[in-house]
């Protein structure tokens, strides 16, 4: 009797929590949830917790993540404003901000699962992307490819001119409005060329780093020219300051010399005496030898000393 009670028991127990599983479902942080009556929809769920519903097939659940997600489509060729073929992959950063409108947008089958819709909406963004390809027709080669920064005009097919309309991320958008879904930016992944462009691609490059050396040379040229005529002109003013002050101190010189030479005028033999005594003060260094004859005009003077007649009288 026992075991009779217990097997009811748990069988009551399995079919409470079936029943518990076909009525309640739990829904967890940043989902969003369609509750589908009999094929349509009868309410959306977007607080994380304990939900309620009909079971099935009255009711079902259809759950959405409601984070961010990348979609990045294949890469693609396309042609430049001047002909030229490029490859680019984009990528788009996008969510379901309506539940409600990405279900009905995007459903196309009512056999459908969640991912099924998911791989369909972005089947459909994948199409607008290519589309949105074609701004790459408004700009050349070698602002897309190109080692100068003011030419470089990848940031503009992105986002368009100073985030304006004109960009692939408006012109998604534009497309996106209305289908529940928000585009949250976009932009070019890679960006590379065919083979039968790249050795273009590498002359125009070379092109433009030999234009950019021959600019820093000219530039260097005409600030050396510049440097070189400054010194020229600082050359020319400091010799003609030297030279002023060389007129100066010799004006000044042949003064004191004239002043000399009138004192010497009048005592030759004082003149005569301080020659002598230079002489020897510019011969008789240190460490010289010299073997002369005693009565060598200035050398007289060691053997025989100054004449002290003419002067002593004076």
């Amino acid at each position: 009797m026992k075991k009779h009670l217990t097997g009811i028991i748990v069988s009551m127990a399995v079919v409470a929590v079936l029943v518990l599983y076909s009525v309640a479902f739990t829904l967890r942080w940043k989902e969003q949830a369609l509750v589908v009556t009999l094929g349509k929809i009868s309410r959306v769920e977007v607080e994380p917790g304990l939900k309620w519903k009909w079971p099935y097939p009255i009711q079902k659940v259809v759950t959405f993540d409601g984070r961010i997600k990348t979609y990045e489509p294949k890469a693609t060729q396309i042609q430049t404003r001047d002909k030229q073929t490029i490859i680019a992959q984009a990528y788009v950063n996008w969510r379901i901000v309506d539940v409600r409108q990405f279900y009905t947008t995007f459903l196309k089958d009512s056999s459908f699962t969640e991912a099924d819709v998911i791989a369909h909406a972005e089947s459909i963004l994948g199409g607008w992307v290519s589309e949105a390809h074609n701004v790459f027709a408004e700009y050349r080669l070698g602002e897309l490819v190109t080692l100068n920064p003011e030419q470089f005009r990848l940031l503009e097919v992105e986002t368009g001119k100073d985030g304006s309309a004109g960009g692939m991320l408006a012109r998604v958008r534009e497309k996106a409005a209305g289908s529940g879904i928000e585009i949250v930016d976009m932009g070019i992944s890679r960006l590379g060329v065919p083979d039968s462009v790249s050795s273009a691609v590498f002359a125009r490059m070379k092109e433009e780093r030999n234009a950019e050396t021959n600019r820093l040379l000219a530039e260097g040229k005409a600030e050396a020219e510049s440097i070189r005529g400054k010194a020229e002109a600082a050359k020319t003013r400091i010799m003609a300051d030297a030279e002023a002050k060389a007129r100066s101190i010799k004006g000044q010189g042949d003064a004191e010399a004239a002043q000399h030479y009138a004192k010497f005028v009048d005592e030759p033999e004082l003149a005569n005496f301080l020659r002598r005594l230079d002489t020897l003060r510019t011969t008789l260094n240190d460490r010289t030898t010299i073997v002369i004859d005693s009565d060598s005009p200035a050398y007289n003077l060691l053997s025989s000393g100054p004449e002290y007649g003419p002067l002593a009288t004076k």
